[in-house]
């Protein structure tokens, strides 16, 4: 895999347009639906009216007015236990993608429970609807608390601008991709290849942040916490109409086990 693709994602979530000057331009196409009469004005995903569209800008604004009141929390997240494993037939349209278990929200996990465990699973899945439900509260929730108070103080001194301001963006760069409101559809998990043949994975992967992060912060991560896991994601979502497409495919993620606890770095 390409270096720079191990990190754009959380770059995206970091820095959000700060390297990207067309941002702007960027167009969502809201599909209409049979839901128009109850589409809300003060709502990011269901704020425009049928046949229009909105500028990344004018979705990014939205996202923030409905997050103005959202605060951060460390309130454990809450699992149910997931369906029985289902293995869809060889010639199934969906067969070459393996086994899955689906979660209470209906979304399809494809994941090796030897390697990732049930809840750390479902924590990325929270992660994800998160975004998709413009849920700031919520990813606190699913992302370490002092990758939180890092990220933050280095917006602040470097961009300007703060976490719920990137949460937004990342919010609208998604949104992009579906054209407006999505649900996530399916999640995978994967472990990744070893990227680097003289470096380990999860090495590489923080000394891409040592300036938000710090030099030694891997060495002291592995200290105050119980594991860290490396992942490569896979997103599938589905768009206003029922639509499935890819939503990011084969990206590296980090989560952590701290206290029973899943987190994920994002």
């Amino acid at each position: 895999m390409n270096k720079m693709k191990l990190t754009a994602l959380l770059l995206t979530a970091v820095i959000g347009c700060a390297f990207s000057a067309g941002c702007s331009d960027k167009k969502i196409t809201v599909n209409s639906t049979s839901e128009g009469s109850e589409i809300s004005d003060n709502s990011a995903e269901n704020s425009v009216e049928e046949s229009t569209q909105m500028d990344f800008d004018s979705y990014q604004e939205i996202v923030m007015k409905d997050i103005e009141s959202a605060e951060r929390s460390d309130e454990p997240l809450e699992f149910t236990e997931l369906g029985d494993e289902i293995t869809p037939a060889a010639d199934d349209k969906d067969g070459d993608l393996g086994s899955y278990r689906e979660s209470a929200y209906g979304t399809k996990l494809y994941f090796n429970e030897d390697e990732f465990p049930s809840e750390l699973m479902q924590t990325l899945e929270q992660y994800f609807i998160s975004f998709s439900e413009n849920d700031y509260t919520k990813y606190t929730r699913c992302t370490y608390p002092d990758y939180l108070d890092k990220m933050d103080e280095y917006l602040k001194k470097e961009l300007q601008y703060d976490t719920k301001t990137s949460f937004a963006t990342q919010c609208s760069n998604l949104a992009t991709t579906t054209n407006g409101k999505f649900k996530i559809s399916r999640l995978k998990l994967d472990t990744p290849q070893q990227y680097q043949e003289d470096k380990d994975n999860l090495e590489a992967y923080f000394e891409n942040f040592k300036d938000m992060l710090g030099e030694d912060y891997y060495e002291q991560l592995k200290k105050d916490t119980d594991k860290i896991y490396d992942g490569e994601f896979y997103v599938m979502a589905e768009d206003r109409i029922g639509k499935e497409s890819l939503l990011v495919s084969a990206y590296e993620i980090v989560l952590v086990e701290k206290d029973g606890r899943y987190y994920v770095f994002g």
